[in-house]
C-alpha cells in the first residue's frame, strides 16, 4: 500500500516508517522540512489548507492510507496545541475522506477522554478534539492512545534518561506515579499491523507496555540501562515540582511543563491494553527495550574511571580530611584552628565542642573516602565541602580575596567528588541477556 506518515522525521513517525518500509510498503514522508516530492511531502499544521488542498495532494501522491503521527508536548514558538493538534490533523482528516483514502490512524495519547480533568489539560484537549473529528467523517479510521513512548528521538526518554543520570533524582513527591511505558519499535509494529489488517477498523485503541510500574522504578531502569551505580532519591514536594516546572518552560525545551507534570501526577496507565493483541505477543519489558536500544540522555553525565584512577582521587580526599582532622587535634593553636573557630562565633567551651565535632566529621569523612562510594556518604563530604566554604566565607570574607585561594580551592574538591560519585559503578551489572532475550521481531521492526 501506498502510505503517507506526517511526523515523520519524530520519534514514533520514524519508526511507522521504518517498519511499514520494512513490510514492503511504500510510504511517502510527510514534515515540515520536506518538500513535496515522489517519496516526501511538505505538512505543516500551523500553516491552514482546506480540505480541498489535501484532497488534491494526497490523489496526487495515489495515497491509500494517512498516518498521523504529529505532537508536540508544549508549544514551541510559533506553535499552538490547537493547530498542531486539532484544526491542522483535522483538515488533512477531511481531504482524506473526500479523496477517498481507505484508512486513518491517528496517534493520539493515552489519558485523553471527556472527564473534566482532561478536558482541563490543553494537551489532552486537543488530542480529544481531533479524534472525536476523525471519528465523525465517512471512512475507516483507528484512534491509537499510548502511552509514555521510549526509544530512539524520543525526547521525553531523553530527558528522562537525564534525569536518571544524575547522582541526586527528585521525585514527584515519592515518585509513586503509575507508567506503563512502551517501546517505539513495538508502537510502530502494531501500527504497521492495523494499516494492514482487513476489514473494518473505526475503533480507538489504547497501547501500553507490559504491565504498570512506577515512575521511580522507571528512572531505575534508565539509570540501569546507562550502567550507573546507586542514585540519592530526593522526594519533592508537588508544589515546588510546579514551579520548577513553570521556571522551565521558559528555557529552550519542549518536553517538561506544567502540563507534562499534571499528566505525569493523573497516572498513564491503562487496564484495556491492545498491545498484546495487535501484537500477538506480550510486549517487551522496559528492560528488554532499554536493551536493544539504549538510552540517550540529553546530557551524558556517565564517567569511567580506571581502578587505578579512582583509588588515587579518594585516597587523595582521604588524605585531605585526615590530614585535617589530624592536623586540628594535636596542634589545635598552631594550626589556627581554634582562632577559625572564635571568628565563626564559637569560642571557650563552644570552641572545644565545635573543634570535637569537625574533627570528629572529618575522621568519618576520611574513612568513607576510603570505602566503595555509596550515594549518601558522597553527598555527605559534598554537604561538608559547601557548609565549611559557606561558613567560612561569610564570617572570614577575606578568604575569599586571598591570592591563595583557601576556600576557591574547595570547588576542584567538589568536582572531584562529583566526578567519582558520577562514576560509581553499579551494585548490579545491567543484565546482559536483556538483548539476548528481546523478541527478534523488535530488533527488526
Amino acid at each position: 500500500m501506498r502510505v503517507l506518515v506526517t511526523g515523520a522525521t519524530g520519534c514514533v513517525g520514524a519508526a511507522v516508517v521504518h517498519a511499514l518500509r520494512a513490510r514492503g510498503h511504500a510510504v511517502v514522508e510527510g514534515s515540515r522540512g520536506a518538500a513535496d516530492g515522489r517519496h516526501t511531502m511538505h505538512v505543516d499544521y500551523m500553516q491552514p489548507r482546506s480540505a480541498e488542498a489535501w484532497s488534491q495532494a494526497l490523489r496526487r501522491e495515489r495515497i491509500e492510507v494517512v498516518v498521523n503521527c504529529v505532537g508536540i508536548l508544549m508549544p514551541a514558538r510559533g506553535q499552538s496545541f490547537e493547530r498542531v493538534h486539532t484544526e491542522g490533523p483535522i483538515e488533512l482528516f477531511r481531504g482524506a475522506a473526500l479523496a477517498g483514502v481507505d484508512r486513518v490512524l491517528q496517534v493520539s495519547a493515552l489519558g485523553v477522554g471527556d472527564d473534566a480533568e482532561a478536558l482541563a489539560t490543553p494537551y489532552l484537549r486537543s488530542k480529544l478534539m481531533a479524534d472525536d473529528a476523525l471519528a465523525s467523517l465517512p471512512l475507516d479510521w483507528a484512534v491509537l492512545r499510548p502511552s509514555l513512548v521510549y526509544g530512539p528521538r524520543s525526547q521525553s526518554a531523553a530527558l528522562f534518561a537525564t534525569l536518571a543520570s544524575l547522582p541526586v533524582i527528585s521525585l514527584p513527591r515519592h515518585g509513586w506515579q503509575q507508567v506503563q511505558p512502551l517501546h517505539v519499535y513495538e508502537l510502530a509494529e502494531a501500527m504497521a499491523r492495523l494499516v494492514e489488517q482487513p476489514g473494518e477498523l473505526r475503533a480507538v485503541h489504547e497501547l501500553a507496555g507490559p504491565a504498570p510500574i512506577t515512575y521511580r522504578d522507571m528512572l531505575a531502569e534508565y539509570r540501569r540501562a546507562q550502567g550507573l551505580g546507586e542514585a540519592l532519591w530526593l522526594p519533592v514536594p508537588m508544589p515546588l515540582m510546579k514551579l520548577l516546572a513553570l521556571a522551565a518552560e521558559a528555557l529552550p525545551q519542549q518536553v517538561y511543563c506544567r502540563d507534562t507534570l499534571r499528566l505525569l501526577e493523573r497516572g498513564n496507565t491503562t487496564e484495556h491494553n491492545a498491545l498484546p493483541a495487535l501484537l500477538g505477543r506480550r510486549p517487551t519489558t522496559m528492560a528488554q527495550g532499554l536493551a536493544v536500544t539504549a538510552p540517550q540522555p540529553l546530557v551524558d553525565l556517565r564517567v569511567q574511571l580506571s581502578p587505578a584512577a579512582q583509588w588515587l582521587a579518594r585516597g587523595s580526599l582521604a588524605f585531605m580530611w585526615l590530614y585535617t582532622s589530624l592536623i586540628s587535634a594535636w596542634l589545635p593553636q598552631e594550626s589556627g584552628v581554634l582562632a577559625l573557630m572564635a571568628r565563626c562565633g564559637f569560642e571557650g567551651d563552644w570552641g572545644i565542642a565545635a573543634l570535637v565535632f569537625s574533627c570528629s566529621l572529618n575522621t568519618v569523612l576520611g574513612v568513607l573516602a576510603l570505602r566503595r562510594p555509596v550515594p549518601w556518604a558522597m553527598a555527605l563530604q559534598v554537604i561538608a565541602v559547601i557548609g565549611y566554604t559557606t561558613t567560612a566565607a561569610l564570617n572570614m570574607p577575606e578568604l575569599t580575596l586571598d591570592h591563595c585561594g583557601p576556600l576557591v580551592k574547595n570547588l576542584p574538591v567538589l568536582a572531584l567528588l562529583t566526578l567519582l560519585w558520577l562514576a560509581a559503578p553499579a551494585a548490579q551489572p545491567a543484565p546482559v541477556a536483556a538483548r539476548a532475550a528481546a523478541p527478534a521481531r523488535m530488533r527488526a521492526t
